[in-house]
């Protein structure tokens, strides 16, 4: 498959990045579609989609760390799977292995911490993720999302707000202003 992606991206003067960032990122961006979709074409599809994302958006990536390329990537499959699931109309939960902590944290605090933002509106959720998570720019956000800058500035502000209520409500913050 590697070398129908390398076919598509044409004469790239960085191709061997692109061929270390597949190799690098295949198989847990198969797994992660996998937890979501369950094993077969359509977590296939899903990781395939998230490759063809990064094609089309490979000159905005070029001078991202690979780190932040491989969480770019994690969302996107997430996101592209999760996608599959809606219009199938599936309900499903997102497993908790979806999200790994940065830092040791106390693990009954963490899950309730990532059960506050996977229960966020899906609009604002996303928009929260691919900000804060992916660390895409505004436009790249509107241009992925088919949603104008200033909607998407929008959504980054009231998902916060959301967030930031969540998380006083549930102790985690004193009143200051975190996010």
């Amino acid at each position: 498959m590697l070398s129908n992606y390398m076919a598509i991206l044409g004469p790239d003067p960085d191709r061997e990045r692109f061929a270390r960032i597949y190799r690098d990122n295949h198989q847990r961006m198969t797994r992660l579609a996998v937890q979501i979709l369950g094993p077969g074409p359509r977590a296939e599809d899903a990781v395939h989609d998230a490759f063809m994302k990064l094609i089309q958006h490979y000159d905005s990536l070029r001078d991202r760390q690979e780190t932040r390329v491989a969480a770019w990537l994690a969302v996107v499959v997430k996101n592209t799977a999760l996608d599959m699931l809606r219009k199938e109309r599936h309900e499903t939960a997102l497993e908790t292995a979806l999200w790994e902590p940065a830092a040791p944290a106390d693990e009954g605090e963490f899950h309730a911490l990532v059960a506050l933002i996977r229960n966020l509106p899906e609009d604002y959720r996303r928009v929260l993720e691919l900000r804060f998570v992916a660390e895409w720019s505004l436009a790249e956000i509107a241009q992925a999302t088919g949603l104008t800058e200033n909607t998407v500035k929008t959504r980054i502000f009231r998902g916060r707000k959301i967030l930031m209520e969540q998380l006083r409500k549930e102790g985690y913050l004193d009143g200051r202003a975190y996010l």
